[in-house]
């Protein structure tokens, strides 16, 4: 009996693996293109619902594709309803690995299992990629048949088939009994909350219906609570994120519970002698074998409950709202989601967008320390009261990004993500120097100030040029950051070309002045200082245009 037990586990355990490493082989394989669908997100609820179905379809994880979908929202990339169509299609996707299971192909156990190892081998990535996903495939029906085989075994024992019978959903007299239904579904939710895969519980229903151990009834209630259950990895998922990702997980839930809410009312109405889903799964089946039966009733109710809840999408993101308001006016985006981690290419995209922000900060800092000369008004000077704290700030930033950079390392990164990343790390260091320099060009203007010096009618001419110049080659570096087209490269390499060249025309003619005897030996000093801070601000910014050329290139091959 005890080993028997053992088995029945281990069974499960395999299935369990199995099922995890084709879904992380899957999402390794399908990972680059997430980018891609994520862009479809943004249209009408019906094509996020038909996205969310080929994602989750994709990756064989609807909780994988939920916890993605909380982190697009934690960043800001979709809005609660474009989130809750796509939400919407994961329910519908997570069904094909129900019918996958069904299928009666244990031939195929040894095939995958050795075909997925020698993948492994295999020295081009695209190619390995698939070892972890082919050798899960082998897992799952290897775990599926062991445990089958075990069950098959344990029915034959009254003590053990009788635990079963105590949440027998049979229908007395054409009706399923109240007791029963909550009884079968509580389990259903609980098995699925410690699970946390709604696809791993419907394996195990299939397997324990296989072995006679379940009705189709009793079955199909147990697989309606799974799919209750599996949203508590998406409120998990919300806890540490803004409350739009906290609505988008009770949207979730909601959608849930609703769906299984409307299929349980189709229990009360009979069709023949017995509750009208049951006959309808019956007859789209073809009375075909249990594990069958509970596949397709499992697709039925998401592909149904999908289709009539749909329309209601702003609806019941207007009842998200109202039962999680968002009390502050402002909505804290996080763009270096933990979550999106386990979707490099969205991660470091990510990354490049909080660089982005990081770079505006830092240039603001220089704008408001050069505008001490000239536009010194209230605000400026509130500014620069408290450079300290902003470039603190700054570094702070740096820390969180290098520290996001750090943790995808630990990921699983094909060659160009593994690249991109000292890349972003270059262009965060070059980022937090500028924030330095931005103090530096301070600190010269307040001596200039302290000791009532001014620059000569010339030389402010230049300087405001010379702000003019370095402000545009700011603003163009930031949208590098976001793009990078042919044009904006070409525009920003003549930017800095001809910015070099204007301070070094400068520079030349200001020592001049100071040989002259035409400025004050002191000024011209302070003048060259802020030339030479001005120079590495510029070379600080061409070195991000050059990575970030670079690291656009990497997400362009194919």
């Amino acid at each position: 009996m005890v080993e028997t037990f053992l088995q029945v586990f281990g069974g499960l355990a395999i299935f369990i693996l199995g099922m995890k490493m084709m879904s992380d082989g899957l999402h390794q394989v399908a990972g680059e293109k997430m980018r891609s669908i994520l862009r479809i997100f943004s249209s009408n609820p019906l094509v996020a619902a038909l996205s969310g179905a080929v994602v989750t379809c994709v990756i064989q994880s609807s909780s994988a594709s939920t916890v993605m979908v909380i982190g697009f929202v934690n960043a800001g990339l979709l809005s609660l309803v474009q989130a809750m169509g796509l939400i919407f299609g994961a329910n519908v996707g997570t069904t094909i690995t129900a019918q996958i299971v069904a299928f009666d192909i244990s031939w195929i156990i040894m095939p995958s299992i050795i075909l997925g190892l020698l993948l492994s081998f295999v020295k081009q990535q695209k190619i390995a990629n698939w070892s972890e996903t082919v050798i899960g495939l082998g897992f799952i029906f290897l775990g599926m048949e062991i445990m089958s085989t075990e069950l098959k075994q344990l029915a034959q024992l009254d003590s053990f088939k009788q635990a079963f019978l105590t949440f027998q959903c049979s229908p007395v007299n054409g009706y399923i009994p109240i007791g029963s239904l909550l009884g079968a579904l509580l389990i259903g939710v609980l098995a699925t909350m410690i699970i946390q895969s709604s696809s791993a519980c419907s394996g195990i229903v299939i397997a324990l219906g296989a072995s006679g151990l379940l009705d189709l009834y009793t079955a199909v209630v147990l697989v309606l609570g799974s799919n209750i259950g599996t949203t508590v990895t998406a409120q998990l998922a919300a806890i540490t994120a803004n409350r739009v990702a906290k609505q988008a997980a009770l949207a979730h839930t909601l959608f849930n519970v609703i769906g299984v809410a409307i299929v349980m009312l189709t229990f009360l109405v009979k069709w023949g002698a017995e509750p009208a889903f049951f006959a309808l799964i019956k007859k789209l089946s073809f009375n075909g074998d249990l594990p069958r039966q509970i596949a397709n009733a499992h697709t039925v109710f998401n592909v149904f409950t999908t289709l009539i809840l749909l329309p209601f999408i702003p609806l019941l993101a207007k009842a998200c709202e109202k039962i999680i308001p968002i009390t502050s006016g402002k909505i804290k985006y996080q763009y270096l989601e933990p979550h999106l981690l386990d979707t490099p290419p969205i991660a470091l995209t990510q990354t490049a967008y909080a660089l982005r922000r990081m770079l505006q900060k830092a240039w603001k800092m220089v704008n408001s320390a050069i505008n001490l000369y000239n536009h010194n008004d209230e605000k400026n000077q509130a500014f620069i009261r408290q450079i300290e704290k902003r470039e603190a700030d700054i570094d702070e930033r740096q820390k969180n990004i290098t520290d996001y950079l750090w943790q995808l390392m630990e990921r699983k990164l094909n060659d160009r993500e593994a690249t991109q990343i000292p890349l972003l790390l270059h262009c965060t260091n070059d980022v937090e120097r500028i924030g330095d320099h931005a103090v530096a060009i301070n600190k010269i203007f307040q001596k200039l100030e302290e000791d009532g010096l001014r620059f000569s009618e010339r030389a402010e001419k230049e300087f405001d040029t010379l702000h003019e110049k370095l402000a545009e080659m700011a603003s163009a570096s930031a949208e590098m950051l976001t793009q990078s087209t042919p044009i904006l490269r070409r525009t920003t390499m003549e930017m800095y070309e001809e910015l070099t060249q204007f301070m070094t025309s400068v520079e030349t003619e200001h020592i001049a002045r100071i040989n002259n005897g035409e400025c004050k030996p002191q000024v011209g000093l302070l003048y060259l200082k802020l030339l030479s801070e001005f120079r590495k601000v510029a070379r600080h910014l061409r070195n991000i245009n050059e990575r970030a050329e670079v690291f656009y290139d990497n997400f362009n091959v194919k």
